[in-house]
């Protein structure tokens, strides 16, 4: 309706110079239209502003502004050849070009070839430079603005962008509707309100073009407006070779350059973007360390006819995974990262650029009897090149020796590319049961399925091994592992369960002191249960200094850390952790409640949203996202996050609690009430721990019934409670006598 009044009103101003013919499109700030140029007979673009974006700006400052940008020529610029104001409506005119835009392109292609992307970027950066030497800024580099004339590429729009870049009066960047700019493209500066950009915003904009040219889609994307711009502040895109593996580790470090949050940190030109895409060389080193001494051992694939030999070929992966995280200055991706890539038939070169690694190991087992074929090849992630391979045929009893065996010849194969400093792995020391190895194995399978009814299926496999070697110290502190986890899967109380997590732990320690694992098992029941801040902190320690690469003792020391108010070392821990196994949603979301605790809310949702990113089942990330948001102040939204776990299968009680503390919170009383008659159900059929109620009570302000139910809490030593002197819902009770002899007697 607007633009058919715009048309209207532009008809009869331009009546005698140009013939309106058609729409071609229009948007939020503009429509664009069709017409003959009567004067010289050729085919022109009308642009006219919306009226509420034309009014944001003033006749005058607009066709100044838009006179300065006409003056500008140069064969790769779509050039201004008239504007003006009529009647309240501002336009301006450019030549027709029939050959389409980039986007019309990449609508029909998807994904250019590298050679067509570097050609167009060549052309549109030749026009870019050209501008930013002459003191301008595009501010709206997008596919939409690079157009095709004879089939070369021009970019459009510059007067549009200069006339309402600088203007001190215009709306904030949060209004769509006056904004300048493309939330897909924007430069974090210009995503965050900044002002004053300069030629470094354009680079970061033009960027995103090239990755979308060769990714077929930007490097953020989805949901709304307000979450691709919040993308762009806090996130780092995806690795273009993780999307598109035939493009250089150069071209790729080039682009990741050019897309950094920090402007200072990109290329200070387009020239020089351009001759590091042009020349392969970035103008950093070709090689990270982290990438150099780097490596995935892929899940080796179960070739075996009987398919439930799988736990035995992901057993062989764990092992060559924990001989390589051994050798000094060698990083071995995590496991949760590798498996996470299980089953998904990806370019070595795709996981090199995901994983951040130089090499991939993978590999075959099948087991017949007891004959046993082991198959496995090295690859470089920068080419895709074979490095070596090699098939090993040997009986069972064996198996532990090809383990060290394979470890040897992955180390002696990257010396001879060039690693000559690696270490030999130092020989693990085996169980030479068979049987008993096997049932481990078992366990371990199960385990890291981390469902409720897997975990008890380990435990079964795990107490096995122990009749069949009574001094199996890996099984015990699998029970361990199992035992603890167990808690988190059940709404049981917790005594019986840390009892034994203990007692399990203690007895694999005093088979062997070496096991990290089960120190830290340890470690987390001395914490969360028995509230031994100084004896925890000694075992999870130990387990770090036993293996420094174990990703959840860092994870579990952070917590521990955090209860303690010693927020700067946890979120040091909880970020080791998340380096360690960045595929991790458990971890995320750990330092997700780092962050939350420490009462740096912002920070706190990014990771946390990161997290239901990952595994948008995971109804315990919706919780603590919607606390996080409550403290701030953001009840509506909490509501909404709160909602969306509660609506998952895997939501529990203290969803529901979580739920009822926000409605409490916002005087929705009756609601609140309602979520408490449901836990009171919930009670009748089973157990419910006494936190969800106190919750509930403390969103409610109802102080004695909250401090009833987290008494209760304290008889079952509950693992809330160590949190109280850095939980903010505890805020509003922290005077309150009753708080601070709780606060003593759990010892904080």
């Amino acid at each position: 309706m607007e633009s058919a009044r715009a048309g209207g009103s532009l008809t009869d101003a331009l009546a005698g110079r140009y013939t309106l013919e058609r729409e071609l499109g229009h948007g939020g700030m503009a429509t664009v239209f069709l017409a003959e140029d009567l004067k010289h007979g050729r085919k022109v673009a009308i642009k006219v502003l919306s009226p509420a974006f034309a009014a944001s700006l003033g006749a005058e400052r607009f066709l100044r502004e838009i006179g300065i940008a006409a003056r500008l020529a140069h064969p790769h610029i779509l050039p201004l050849i008239d504007s003006g104001s009529a009647g309240g409506t501002l336009y301006y005119v450019a030549p027709y070009v029939d050959g389409g835009s980039l986007r019309d392109r990449l609508a029909a292609a998807g994904q250019l070839s590298i050679q067509d992307a570097l050609r167009i970027t060549a052309e549109v950066g030749a026009g870019l430079d050209y501008v930013h030497r002459g003191g301008f800024v595009h501010r709206d580099v997008k596919p939409e603005n690079i157009l095709f004339a004879d089939g070369h590429a021009l970019i459009a729009d510059f007067g549009i962008a200069q006339a309402c870049g600088e203007s001190s009066d215009r709306e904030p960047l949060t209004d769509p509707g006056l904004t300048v700019g493309t939330p897909e493209y924007m430069s974090p500066e210009q995503a965050s309100g900044e002002r004053n950009l300069d030629s470094t915003s354009d680079i970061y904009s033009f960027a995103c073009v090239v990755y979308e040219m060769l990714a077929g889609k930007p490097p953020f994307t989805g949901g709304s407006t307000r979450a691709i711009i919040s993308r762009q502040v806090t996130e780092s895109p995806r690795p273009l070779r993780a999307v598109r593996p035939d493009v250089s580790p150069a071209l790729d470090e080039a682009l990741s350059r050019s897309l950094a949050k920090n402007p200072a940190h990109r290329f200070a030109t387009i020239p020089q973007f351009l001759a590091a895409l042009d020349s392969g060389s970035a103008a950093v080193p070709r090689h990270s360390p982290s990438r150099t001494r780097s490596i995935a051992v892929l899940p080796f694939v179960n070739t075996s006819a009987d398919t439930e030999n799988e736990y035995f070929s992901d057993g062989v992966t764990d092992e060559l995974i924990g001989a390589l995280a051994r050798i000094d200055g060698f990083r071995v991706a995590s496991r949760t990262s590798v498996f996470a890539l299980k089953g998904k038939p990806l370019d070595v070169r795709a996981i090199g650029a995901l994983l951040g690694v130089s090499t991939v190991l993978e590999g075959t087992v099948r087991r017949s009897g007891d004959q046993l074929r082991i198959t496995a090849q090295l690859s470089s992630t920068e080419d895709g090149q074979l490095l070596w391979s090699e098939r090993l045929d040997r009986r069972l009893e064996d198996v532990f020796a090809v383990q060290d065996e394979l470890a040897h010849t992955i180390v002696g194969t990257l010396r001879d590319s060039g690693f000559a400093e690696l270490w030999e792995p130092p020989p693990r020391r085996h169980e030479e049961n068979l049987k008993a190895y096997g049932l481990y194995l078992k366990g371990r399978y199960e385990w890291n399925q981390r469902t409720r009814e897997s975990v008890q299926a380990a435990i079964g496999y795990f107490e096995q091994a122990i009749a069949e070697e009574s001094g199996y110290a890996r099984a015990y502190a699998g029970l361990a592992d199992s035992y603890s986890m167990l808690l988190d899967y059940r709404s049981v109380p917790v005594a019986d369960g840390f009892e034994r997590a203990k007692l399990y732990a203690r007895k694999a320690i005093e088979l062997d002191d070496s096991v990290a694992e089960a120190h830290t098992s340890l470690g987390w029941s001395l914490f969360i249960y028995d509230w031994d801040w100084p004896a925890a902190s000694r075992e999870l320690q130990r387990a770090i200094e036993l293996d420094p690469r174990y990703a959840t003792a860092h994870q579990w020391y952070a917590f521990l850390l955090a209860a303690l108010g010693r927020f700067d070392d946890a979120l040091v821990e909880g970020h080791t952790a998340l380096e360690l196994d960045p595929a991790s949603v458990s971890i995320r979301r750990s330092l997700g409640w780092t962050y939350y605790y420490a009462r740096r809310y912002e920070q706190s949702q990014y990771h946390l949203r990161r997290a239901i990113e990952m595994n948008p089942a995971a109804a315990e990330t919706y919780r603590v996202l919607g606390l996080a948001l409550a403290s701030q102040g953001k009840m509506d939204e909490a509501e909404h996050v709160m909602r969306d776990g509660q609506a998952l299968p895997a939501s529990g009680a203290y969803g529901a609690a979580a739920l009822g503390y926000v409605l409490g919170r916002v005087g929705r009383r009756r609601e609140a009430e309602e979520v408490l008659r449901g836990l009171e159900e919930r009670a009748r059929d089973g157990y419910v721990s006494p936190v969800a109620f106190a919750t509930v009570f403390l969103g409610l302000a109802d102080w004695d019934r909250a401090f009833s139910w987290i008494e209760r809490a304290f008889d079952e030593r509950r693992g809330w409670l160590p949190y109280m002197n850095v939980n903010p819902i505890f805020d509003p009770v922290r005077t309150d006598p009753r708080f601070r002899d709780l606060v003593r007697r759990v010892g904080l």
